[in-house]
């Protein structure tokens, strides 16, 4: 089984004997692993396996066999023959600002090129009709998963059941709206009320109030700006080992982001793996006020609280459903690579494309 490899400190990374070789280049006598503390507090809820390989102490020897993507919040000392050696492995190294945000993705050659698929997403962005189909069904499937995670947390009487009445108030019927700029003007009302919904279950310290992104203001935003940052990474992996491209997005423009249709798709998925994961982490105390270093008007999690998210982030990855048209368990983040399939599907004029809702 491959694992995502996350280096929090800075660390020199070499191909050695057809492997990876970490060695860190902290200063510091008494260097450790600050993971490796966070790991025991939280052995009870997320047990370790050999599948954990990014919480060893370095320095260590990762088989290349077994890492999945490498993820660099530190500085990373490198040379063009590790870049080669990713490359010839097909691994996706993504690279994160001082704060922890998203900067860019080193991403080797297309490991299966396919022209064919590239031109017909081209080709169905810019068919205004097709193009608003698969708009209107990412948000379709999105709306859904928000209000089943709405619906749970009045089952469980978490929140007042008119958190939901109102939500079906503000509902429209998506078939109805004929433009890219109105989709988003619905998106942006009801994840409004959504936020208010997840503020109902935050206590005082954590509360969302507004969602601000650039910088985020609040322990809640920076939270959510992080998750936001790692499902959108792992995103762009699991579009990388399939077929399709994620420059050509379909709800968000291209040109103003990056690769749009990880935006997109992290629409369909935030509610599955973003925002119960932020209710969760702060119900159980999984994170805590010191978790966070608030200067020059921003809030930004400390490296030990980016490893606790990481950890709480990659295990949520890995938990597994009986899939219902499978037959078969899979993971989370095996769940995002289907739904590249099935957009490709689509493009190629097989398959109707079916957003994922949450279906228990």
């Amino acid at each position: 089984m491959k694992a995502s490899v996350y280096l929090i400190e800075p660390v020199r990374i070499r191909r050695k004997a057809d492997t990876l070789h970490l060695t860190p280049t902290s200063k510091k006598r008494d260097y450790k692993h600050p993971g490796m503390e966070i790991a025991r507090e939280m052995i009870s809820e997320y047990p370790l396996s050999e599948e954990d390989i990014w919480w060893q102490s370095s320095p260590m020897w990762l088989p290349v066999e077994r890492v999945a993507d490498l993820h660099l919040y530190a500085e990373a000392d490198m040379n063009s023959a590790l870049l080669q050696f990713l490359s010839q492995h097909g691994i996706p190294m993504h690279v994160y600002n001082y704060y922890g945000y998203y900067s860019g993705t080193y991403l080797s050659r297309d490991p299966i090129p396919n022209g064919r698929i590239q031109v017909r997403q081209f080709q169905t962005y810019w068919d205004r009709k097709e193009r608003l189909i698969v708009a209107r069904e990412i948000l379709n499937g999105a709306f859904h998963n928000m209000r089943n995670h709405m619906a749970r947390a009045v089952r469980r009487n978490k929140v007042p059941d008119d958190f939901l009445t109102t939500w079906d108030r503000l509902m429209v019927d998506l078939s109805e709206i004929s433009t890219i700029e109105k989709l988003m003007g619905i998106e942006g009302m009801l994840r409004k009320w959504y936020y208010q919904f997840l503020d109902e279950q935050l206590n005082e310290t954590f509360k969302i109030r507004e969602r601000i992104y650039h910088p985020p203001k609040n322990r809640a935003n920076a939270l959510i700006s992080f998750l936001n940052s790692m499902l959108y990474t792992t995103i762009l992996s699991e579009c990388y080992r399939t077929q399709i491209t994620p420059v050509t997005g379909y709800l968000h423009e291209n040109g103003r982001h990056r690769y749009p249709l990880a935006y997109d798709l992290a629409e369909i998925f935030r509610p599955l793996l973003v925002e119960p994961l932020l209710l969760e982490m702060v119900s159980r105390k999984w994170i805590k006020e010191e978790d966070f270093d608030s200067k020059m008007n921003q809030t930004i999690l400390t490296p030990e609280g980016r490893l606790r998210v990481i950890r709480a982030f990659e295990h949520r990855l890995r938990t597994t459903i009986l899939h219902r048209d499978l037959n078969r368990s899979v993971s989370y983040r095996y769940l995002i690579r289907l739904e590249c399939y099935k957009l490709i599907k689509h493009v190629m004029g097989e398959i109707d494309y079916v957003s994922f809702k949450i279906w228990w």
